[in-house]
């Protein structure tokens, strides 16, 4: 077994101990929280870093970072979720931001996103599953004008407060079911006219639709559709009636290669939809 599959299992077998509650809900785990709060202020930063790495969203083992320690490899992948974030910011939601508005970051795991968001916007709230991610995002990426809340918790933020949402790699992970939930939630919190930009995966060659997903009644399908990191494709006449059934209209569906002149992430090669309240 190679260096980079013993990573693998190994990394696995640690996810499976970081899983809370509910689906996708990775890092969730309370002990996760617990450890993050009690540490040393000046051990927070690497030991958040090494937290994300449990999980399967966020850091990726490569070619490239064999014979790397972990953490030479928790700051590479560090360092490419803060550029890449970054890029993706000035590219998709810049021609949106304004400085006096509100915007929410729906299933904005370790905040990267956020801190961009925040040095361009009056307040951005961070909204994710799970508590730990939350807690790592608070440490590698707060800022004054930022808060992180559990979605439980998303009745802190005032209906009709909003002025921009955005959510990034979250809605292939989502069931339709949730994700029309998501929808309804996200327009009560939008102002009247306000903006919804999500990256949605559609019609893509070698992805399960959720009813694929389903079909597998298998042990070790239902183990993964349970525990797994699932990642449905979708029609854009589903989502569209999503969208319209939550109340939402100007829906328009873009190429993310439009926006994105060179793929630098997968999101580059999916799609962005674009609705008003």
């Amino acid at each position: 077994m190679t260096g980079r599959n013993v990573h693998r299992h190994v990394n696995a077998a640690l996810s499976a101990l970081t899983i809370g509650r509910e689906n996708q809900s990775f890092l969730d785990a309370r002990w996760i929280t617990l450890l993050l709060r009690s540490a040393p202020l000046r051990s927070r930063r690497r030991l958040a870093i090494r937290v994300l790495s449990l999980s399967p969203h966020y850091f990726y083992r490569r070619p490239e970072h064999d014979g790397l320690s972990h953490a030479e490899f928790t700051e590479l992948e560090f360092e490419r979720n803060r550029s890449t974030r970054e890029k993706l910011g000035e590219l998709i939601l810049g021609p949106y931001l304004e400085r006096q508005q509100v915007v929410l970051d729906f299933g904005c795991g370790p905040g990267f996103l956020v801190h961009y968001v925040a040095g361009l916007a009056k307040t951005v709230y961070g909204v994710d599953i799970s508590q730990g991610v939350l807690e790592c995002a608070k440490v590698i990426n707060g800022a004054p004008n930022a808060s992180f809340l559990h979605t439980a918790n998303m009745a802190e933020i005032g209906d009709a407060t909003v002025d921009l949402v955005y959510s990034i790699a979250v809605a292939q992970h989502l069931t339709d079911s949730v994700l029309e939930r998501v929808f309804d939630t996200l327009r009560q919190k939008l102002r009247p006219a306000g903006r919804l930009l999500f990256h949605i995966v559609l019609d893509a060659k070698g992805w399960r639709t959720e009813e694929e997903w389903r079909g597998d009644v298998s042990i070790a399908g239902r183990l993964r559709l349970k525990y797994g990191l699932n990642c449905f494709t979708r029609s854009e006449k589903r989502v569209r009636e999503m969208l319209k059934a939550a109340g939402f209209g100007s829906i328009v569906v873009r190429s993310m290669r439009d926006i994105c002149q060179e793929p630098f992430d997968d999101v580059c090669t999916q799609h962005l939809v674009s609705a008003r309240t």
